[in-house]
């Protein structure tokens, strides 16, 4: 007779190969699954909320897929789909911050879009031009788009060739450009900065004749309401056309000149009560503490 621990053994073998069976067959109807399983359609979707998208869904698809008949994924089983090669593709577009591909439950391709944010567009001494991101990445201009920003011209600095001087010399035009961006006044009264060879700012505005000298200071609040007070004079006295240089660079003080005249407002904590009048033909200096007589 046959031992009962025989049988068992037996029993126990024919068990694991029934079950190895099941789950090879489980398995394999698995993997006939996935390869089964096609793209049904790419959605795509900007995980930014922006006014103005400076790339939009039909350039993102034909920089993934240029002859759209013949590669589109649609249609085609989704474990061709290499996720990641598609991802790096995207991320080469100077205007994507970052892309995200994954298929969901619907067999749906998702494409999740982060773009780059432009503070400040920049002119080239030759005359080329820009955008510039807070991260200090230049962006290329597209023609049929208009932005509102800051204008810097005299851009010097090659992107692939940054030294420590010039990465504080873009952390002061992102800071000033998005000190602009948060003020409607300043926006629309700044026509553009100038970047002297010493890396002061020199502005230009739509309003007055005047030539406004930053220096390298970069307290934007303080040198701007010195300046708005400074307008808010020019309003009162109707005297926007008599100055041609206003120098906010001195701490705690701003001066004025025209060919005959300098003033200076000296003690900005008191810049509306306090004027120092200096004739330079004879370097005489003048207190007066009111103002609003000439």
């Amino acid at each position: 007779m046959i031992k009962k621990s025989t049988i068992l053994k037996v029993v126990t073998i024919i068990l694991w190969i029934l079950i190895g069976s099941g789950l090879s067959f489980v398995l394999v109807s698995g993997v006939v699954k996935e390869r089964a399983q096609v793209c049904k359609e790419v959605v795509v979707s900007f995980m930014d909320d922006k006014l103005m998208n400076m790339i939009d869904k039909e350039e993102i698809y034909n920089s993934l897929w240029p002859s759209q008949l013949k590669e589109s994924p649609v249609g085609k089983p989704l474990a061709k789909i290499d996720l990641f090669h598609l991802e790096r593709q995207l991320e080469k577009n100077p205007w994507v911050e970052s892309a995200n591909l994954y298929v969901d439950n619907r067999q749906t391709l998702k494409i999740d879009i982060k773009q780059r944010t432009p503070v400040a567009r920049v002119f080239t001494p030759e005359g080329n031009s820009f955008y510039l991101d807070e991260s200090f990445n230049l962006l290329p201009l597209k023609t049929t788009d208009f932005i509102a920003l800051p204008v810097f011209m005299n851009f010097y600095i090659h992107p692939t060739a940054l030294k420590a001087s010039d990465s504080v010399l873009l952390s002061r035009i992102t800071g000033l450009s998005k000190f602009i961006l948060n003020d409607p006044f300043w926006l629309a009264q700044i026509e553009s900065i100038y970047i002297q060879p010493d890396n002061s700012f020199e502005i230009t505005t739509q309003v007055g004749e005047q030539t406004i000298h930053l220096g390298n200071r970069s307290d934007w609040a303080s040198l701007f309401y010195k300046l708005k007070v400074l307008y808010r004079k020019f309003s009162a006295e109707q005297s926007w056309g008599r100055y041609s240089v206003i120098n906010l660079q001195y701490k705690d003080q701003v001066v004025c000149e025209r060919s005959d005249v300098k003033m200076m407002l000296a003690d900005t904590s008191r810049i509306d009560s306090t004027l120092l009048v200096v004739n330079p033909s004879n370097n005489n200096i003048k207190l007066n503490t009111n103002p609003s007589k000439k």
